[in-house]
């Protein structure tokens, strides 16, 4: 196993988002693994997808995120990974997705290539979670209710996600396109997709719909039963020839001995080089899957499949989730230090990319704690002068409090002298007690004393002591949180010359540790 890359050594966020790590690079796109940090401690992990800066692109690929994102919004479906929102930090455009907790199709596949393939239940069953999520997609409209004739036209493994817990999630709207719309990133004569995964119509440049998307799934469902790609070969170029040929791919029963003949009659029929022969619809063709492999839409399979990717990634997803808590740990650590700049041109998300395809973005967590050194994460030890600024802070506090104390006597001895001091009932009502004698009397330590600080402290605090509004400012002068020891006294109740109770007011001295340089660490400023 190789050694896994430095985690970001630099913090970075776009928007109110933190870019945790970046688990995805292709040749126009960034995706990062965020974080969305909230009041009282909520914090919420996402996918942030963003564009490289390609000189000559910048304008045409924010136009396929625009795409990406207005189209991509409109789906909410449990097997399509949900867009949450298109933000713009400093001119740079970034799109936020649901973070999803797995892998994609592509490494399960080749995973599973070590075992001897996927179980036939288990392939079929991911194929039909993908095709209600297509069928969504499909069938998307706009406010009127008119039909927006989507297609997706990049339908492959790279772009079907699968939680560890077996959960297969579409991704990927970057070059999809609304056929019923004039807006379209798209220029005469290009092709956008992946040629091993296009249907003859769509490498033809021809107009394409949703049966060239179950073309995609017919090449799908045939890689993940039979093995191996229907067209593919080590030239390119003769994949390309062979699906736009009049040839029929060759069928699954002559590859896989016993491959079942009514699953082969699904698959051949997807794979129908003329539109009008496939079937129509994802979803016409996932009821043909259900009556061909029942077995694999029984109420039992979800536990099926999750305990067969537990046994087949479940050391993958450990791993990949202790880097991202590391990555998190490493960032609340920034955080807590004032460290956090803004991101400036952090790169900008292509539509070719796979939103959360994250097969190249292995090594980046891949690696155990034991791993690589480079991995590892040591939190700061606390710096001297925030040691000395503490104590000073504290010091501060217990003046005040022994301040406030002999202030509060001092006014009671007063009352004394002429005769009365002001009391008060238990219900808040006043009323007189006798006068005092007018000997001296013995005065309690001062809290100070009790406390340990020094007598020349004590001394001062007697002589002068000082306002809470001037305490506030020396201890502005000196930043740091005020240390809450267990011996810090409890503000006194003080008896004030009117006869009305008051404790000292809380000032910035005296925030609750964890609050530095002016930010309540529980609800930041910056994630507003």
């Amino acid at each position: 196993m190789a050694d896994a890359p430095n985690f970001p050594a630099i913090p970075q966020t776009l928007g109110r988002y933190e870019l945790l790590l970046p688990v995805a690079r292709g040749g126009m796109g960034q995706v990062w693994a965020g974080r969305l940090r909230g009041a009282r401690g909520f914090n919420k992990i996402v996918a942030v997808k963003t564009l490289l800066p390609i000189p000559g692109s910048e304008g045409r690929l924010e136009s396929m995120l625009l795409e990406e994102a207005r189209i991509a919004s409109l789906i909410h479906h449990p097997n399509v990974v949900q867009t949450l929102e298109l933000g713009e930090h400093e001119s740079t455009l970034y799109l936020v997705m649901e973070w999803v907790d797995g892998e994609p199709l592509s490494y399960i596949v080749n995973r599973a290539e070590e075992r001897g393939g996927l179980p036939l239940p288990v392939a079929v069953n991911l194929i039909g979670q993908t095709l209600l999520g297509l069928h969504a997609a499909h069938e998307l409209t706009d406010d009127a209710g008119a039909a927006l004739g989507v297609v997706h036209r990049d339908v492959s493994p790279h772009n079907v996600l699968v939680t560890y817990s077996g959960v297969a999630k579409l991704v990927d709207f970057g070059i999809a396109k609304a056929m019923n719309q004039h807006s379209s990133s798209t220029e005469a004569g290009e092709v956008k997709g992946k040629f091993s995964y296009m249907a003859p119509e769509q490498i033809r440049c021809e107009t394409v719909d949703r049966r060239a998307d179950v073309f995609a799934m017919g090449i799908l469902l045939y890689t993940l039963t039979a093995r191996r790609h229907p067209f593919k070969t080590d030239n390119p170029a003769a994949v390309v020839h062979q699906i736009t040929s009049n040839e029929a791919a060759p069928r699954p029963s002559l590859v896989v001995s016993g491959y079942s003949r009514t699953l082969e009659a699904v698959v051949m029929k997807a794979l129908d080089k003329v539109p009008e022969r496939r079937w129509q619809s994802a979803e016409e063709m996932l009821g043909a899957l259900q009556r061909a492999v029942p077995l694999a839409f029984t109420p039992e399979i979800a536990g099926q499949v999750k305990d067969f990717l537990g046994e087949l990634i479940g050391d993958r997803a450990a791993l990949r989730r202790e880097g991202l808590r590391r990555a998190q740990l490493a960032a609340d650590v920034r955080f807590e230090s004032g460290s956090l700049p803004a991101v400036h041109g952090a790169g900008q998300s292509a539509s070719s990319l796979g939103a959360l395809s994250i097969d190249n973005a292995a090594s980046a967590i891949e690696a155990g704690p034991a791993s690589s050194r480079s991995a590892r994460l040591t939190l700061p030890a606390p710096k001297p002068a925030s040691r000395r600024a503490s104590m000073i802070g504290a010091v501060a506090a217990v003046l005040l409090c022994a301040g406030v104390f002999l202030s509060g006597v001092l006014t009671t001895g007063k009352h004394a002298e002429k005769g009365a001091a002001p009391a008060f009932a238990a219900d808040g009502s006043a009323k007189s007690l006798p006068a005092r004698s007018s000997r001296p009397t013995t005065a309690a330590p001062a809290p100070s004393a009790r406390l340990g600080v020094p007598q020349a402290a004590a001394s001062a605090a007697t002589g002068n002591a000082l306002a809470p509004s001037q305490s506030a400012n020396t201890a502005n002068d000196r930043p740091g949180p005020v240390s809450q020891g267990p011996l810090a006294p409890a503000p006194p109740r003080v008896i004030s010359s009117a006869g009305v109770h008051k404790a000292p007011t809380l000032t910035k001295s005296a925030r609750p540790h964890g609050a530095a340089n002016g930010r309540d660490l529980i609800a930041p400023d910056y994630a507003r």
